[in-house]
Order: structure tokens, then C-alpha cells, then sequence
């Protein structure tokens, strides 16, 4: 049983990444990237560091120096998430996916 795809679907199996030519930019290639759905991927990625941050600043209210910590490391996941979302994009836009 196959799922219907739309005329513009590639599928990220059949995606030559040699071909590219991304250079060092290559490891980032993952199914994920090329994958309909990424954005719907990061933003459940984004969503663990955002939930860490209320943690932290819930935390913070009562015992400041664990809360503080919290806050800062799901400041810095957001961030890497933001950082991998420019990754996929640039990485999508290489392979004809914009």
C-alpha cells in the first residue's frame, strides 16, 4: 500500500549528494532534510528546548541556581536548532526542494 505523492515529491532516498556538491556541508545531509515533513521535524526538536526554558524560568523561582542553568542549555538547544534549520534549508535549496 503506497501513499499518494504530489507531482513535486522527491523522494530523499533517490537524492545524489555527491552530486551537489556541498563540500564539507555533506554530513548534514540526513533523511530528515530532504523529508516533506522537516519543518514539522524541527519544530518538535524546537519545542524540547523551548519546554526546557519554561522548566528553567518555573525552577528558577524557587532555587536559582538550578534554575538558571536550565534557561541558558535550552537558550543554546533552541539555538543549535535554528542553526541546523538554516543547515536543511541551504542544504534543500542545493538539491531543487526550496
Amino acid at each position: 500500500m503506497t501513499a499518494d505523492k504530489s507531482p513535486d515529491f522527491i523522494d530523499p532516498d533517490f537524492i545524489d549528494l555527491e552530486a551537489l556538491d556541498v563540500g564539507p556541508m555533506l554530513r548534514h545531509g540526513r533523511t530528515a532534510t530532504f523529508a516533506p515533513n522537516w519543518k514539522s521535524v524541527l519544530l518538535a526538536d524546537a519545542s524540547v528546548g523551548i519546554v526546557m526554558i519554561i522548566l528553567g524560568a518555573i525552577a528558577t523561582r524557587w532555587i536559582v541556581w538550578v534554575g538558571w542553568p536550565i534557561v541558558i542549555v535550552g537558550l543554546f538547544y533552541v539555538f543549535l536548532v535554528v542553526r541546523r534549520a538554516l543547515q536543511w534549508r541551504w542544504l534543500r535549496n542545493k538539491a531543487g526542494l526550496s
